[in-house]
């Protein structure tokens, strides 16, 4: 059975509800068009020229992000900028665009469901805005923060003592660096997330929560596969018969 891009949405509003990203975002379908026939799918964090290499060269028709392009008011399509010009080659490429943003990080599973997967959590809860938090083996901070960078591929930064307990951790990919008191009040002895400034990192071991920054990219890449993973299922439920596929592409490579 043959489906569109707009169809394609819909199954994705399943996964995760466009009405549940926050107001500043910008999800949804960014371009081509709903009626277009669609029998291959790149999933991808960022829309980047290797990223619709790869798609053109999978022969797919619609890309699915977690980041959005046109993401600050754009007042022209010329290519005199990257964006503009990635915009246009899109475009001619006939291959459409779809974001899902907020509405995937404040989904159960979304993106910190993946992320506490990746780390190896269990008795996962979901808490206020998107954030999860569960339990690990009681270990040393230094270890988890070994065992985070060997999980998440990528370098992470610590904040506490190394030799602190951990047993509860809280995790938030991207950026939360304005979210760790969440994490104190569910009673998390760590929390990961992608991005924390520095002085907000030191007033929350203050506090008495340990962080990781493991980097923004790293914390959400995994939910890419969740996404894919969705939405093969959902398609397969209803017999489409359409691939969907993870990108490859890292962001800065």
């Amino acid at each position: 059975m043959s489906v569109t891009v707009g169809r394609i949405l819909e199954l994705l509003e399943q996964i995760a509800p466009l009405a549940a990203a926050e107001e500043w975002d910008n999800v949804g379908l960014l371009a081509g068009s709903r009626e277009a026939a669609v029998d291959c799918v790149l999933c991808a964090l960022d829309l980047n020229e290797r990223v619709l290499d790869e798609a053109i060269a999978q022969g797919a028709q619609l890309i699915v992000t977690h980041h959005p392009i046109l993401f600050r008011g754009r007042h022209n399509l010329c290519e005199d900028d990257a964006e503009g010009r990635l915009l246009c080659r899109l475009v001619r490429s006939d291959i459409a665009l779809i974001a899902m943003h907020t509405n995937f990080d404040n989904a159960h599973p979304g993106v910190n469901d993946a992320l506490a997967a990746r780390l190896g959590l269990t008795d996962v809860e979901p808490l206020e805005s998107g954030m999860c938090v569960g339990s690990v083996k009681e270990t040393a901070l230094s270890a988890f923060a070994d065992a985070a960078r060997q999980a998440l591929g990528g370098a992470v930064r610590m904040y506490g003592d190394g030799c602190a307990p951990v047993r509860r951790v809280a995790v938030l990919g991207g950026a939360g660096e304005d979210f760790a008191e969440i994490a104190l009040r569910a009673g998390a002895d760590v929390y990961v997330t992608g991005e924390m400034a520095y002085h907000k990192a030191l007033a929350a071991v203050d506090a008495g929560l340990c962080v990781l920054e493991a980097g923004h990219a790293a914390t959400e890449k995994p939910a890419i596969s969740l996404l894919a993973g969705g939405l093969q299922n959902a398609a397969n439920d209803v017999q489409y018969k359409v691939r969907i596929l993870c990108s490859a592409q890292e962001p800065f490579l």
